[in-house]
């Protein structure tokens, strides 16, 4: 799996509950072998001198100032807007530990947002996970809700496939790599991870350009070049394909538990796999029905809005990173064919201005009886996807 950061700028979500997301684009060159970064020569600025403080009141220290508004063209009804908000408001108390501030001295709308402004900022400090919003549904009652999302996005979690394969093949250790072979099912099998050898997988389509390129835009790559690079896809396509008969294989899955009861580690990598299995068994049993797409509408891209416009609505659909794009099986994370692939996605990617996340919008108002759903079926996946790609990386 790829731990190189690549870092999105945030785009701010309206107070309509928004989804972020995302696609991707390519270079076609193949590269041959690591090349020293460039950097910046460094330069010498004069240090800036500094001068006394002058005195300040520790009053003005003290003071709390209120958020200003300005008032728009048309407002609310205040009957209605005022219901709405302070009946949520005082559903919304049931689940955080809020202190309201006391706002009946306040004109309408100062009191909205003001009141408004005191609970996001108790929700909200230290949640950058989370945002409350003000929003009114089809029949225009206006409420609050919040909308969290399982986290920023910053990795590729890609999990390569070849490594446990030699595994496998090596029977260094059967019983670990049988682990990680059940872990592999319940990732592809229930937790719908998609794997790089189904036709209509994003990196599928992506080693079958990489293959064109190779074929037949070459560029200046040596004969050398050519046939390890070859090599390296025939490998992943019929390795792959193996692997990938093996983890649909029903039998690993209803054989899950068993290994894991079975498996009497002797050393550290079978330590490790036992761990990352009991992770993968505990999130299954506790969340039997979770997988990847949950609380993404399955991967769709958000419906266009009543007030977007239809050329901003594709121009951003045409700029998501979508969720099935970044979380992928793949063949390797390391190699000069990967060193490839990696470059064409990284192109793609920084062209992105939005990333599609998992997200949960609960809303405030008669109709929540608990607050049960949660995101925590993702963040358990995402730190699963990690344990088990630090175990996978130093495969041999």
């Amino acid at each position: 799996m790829n731990n190189e950061n690549k870092q999105h700028d945030r785009q701010g979500t309206t107070a309509q509950n928004s989804k972020t997301i995302q696609t991707l684009s390519a270079t076609k060159r193949f590269r041959r072998q690591h090349q020293q970064a460039a950097r910046c020569k460094g330069s010498t600025v004069e240090q800036t001198p500094f001068s006394a403080a002058g005195f300040i009141a520790n009053g003005f220290l003290n003071h709390r100032f209120l958020p200003l508004y300005g008032v728009a063209e048309q407002l609310p009804e205040i009957k209605d807007m005022e219901k709405g908000v302070f009946n949520s408001l005082s559903i919304l108390e049931k689940y955080y530990p809020l202190q309201p501030l006391d706002v009946s001295d306040k004109p309408y709308p100062y009191n909205i947002l003001l009141a408004y402004w005191d609970a996001e900022r108790q929700i909200c400090k230290g949640r950058n996970d989370t945002e409350l919003l003000i929003v009114s549904d089809k029949s225009e009652t206006v409420k609050f809700a919040t909308k969290e999302s399982a986290f920023g996005w910053s990795t590729l979690y890609y999990i390569p496939v070849l490594p446990l394969y030699r595994l496998m093949e090596s029977d260094r250790d059967k019983y670990s790599a049988d682990l990680l072979l059940s872990v592999f099912a319940y990732l592809y099998q229930v937790a719908h991870i998609p794997f790089y050898r189904d036709e209509d997988s994003f990196l599928n389509c992506h080693y079958a350009m990489l293959e064109d390129w190779l074929e037949n835009d070459m560029g200046d790559l040596d004969e050398q070049d050519i046939s390890f690079n070859r090599s390296a896809l025939r490998s992943a396509s019929h390795y792959g394909d193996i692997m990938h008969r093996r983890i649909y294989n029903k039998y690993n899955l209803e054989n899950f538990k068993d290994r894991i009861d079975r498996l009497k580690p002797t050393n550290d990598l079978g330590r490790e796999c036992l761990k990352v299995a009991q992770l993968a068994l505990l999130l299954w049993e506790t969340y039997p029905d979770g997988y990847l797409f949950k609380h993404i509408d399955n991967g769709c891209e958000e419906e266009q809005g009543e007030d977007e416009d239809e050329d901003d609505y594709y121009d951003r659909r045409d700029n998501t990173l979508y969720v099935h794009e970044y979380v992928h099986f793949i063949a390797e994370t390391e190699g000069s064919l990967y060193d490839s692939l990696f470059e064409m996605l990284n192109s793609e990617f920084n062209e992105k201005q939005f990333t599609q996340e998992p997200v949960l919008i609960t809303l405030y108002d008669q109709s929540l009886n608990e607050k049960n759903d949660t995101l925590d079926f993702e963040h358990g996946l995402f730190a699963l996807i990690n344990e088990l790609c630090n175990i996978l990386n130093d495969l041999p």
